[in-house]
């Protein structure tokens, strides 16, 4: 086995935990698993209006390039979404 297959193998073993956010040096942020779900939380509890700080998996995620991250939502930057007006005659 060549070295270079040696090191995929032993990142990929590495990485089962983790959640890797590609960032604009070309770097990428790496998260545990379990940062997902406090990340997501965190949102909701922002968009209902509590003053809490953005989880830094939001904020690289925010930062990110990559649209499936900048706009997803574990954004930091997720927008309120305002319900439709209503149309329906009273």
């Amino acid at each position: 086995m060549a070295l270079k297959d040696r090191v995929k193998r032993l990142e990929r073993e590495a990485g089962g935990g983790t959640v890797s956010i590609p960032s604009e040096d070309g770097t990428a942020r790496r998260f545990p698993a379990t940062a997902l779900q406090e990340a997501f939380l965190v949102n909701l509890k922002r968009l209902r209006g509590e003053n809490v700080p953005p989880h830094p998996l939001s904020v690289a995620a925010s930062e990110s390039p990559d649209p499936a991250w900048s706009q997803s939502a574990y954004s930091a930057d997720v927008p309120i979404v305002t319900p439709p007006e209503d149309l329906s005659e009273p």
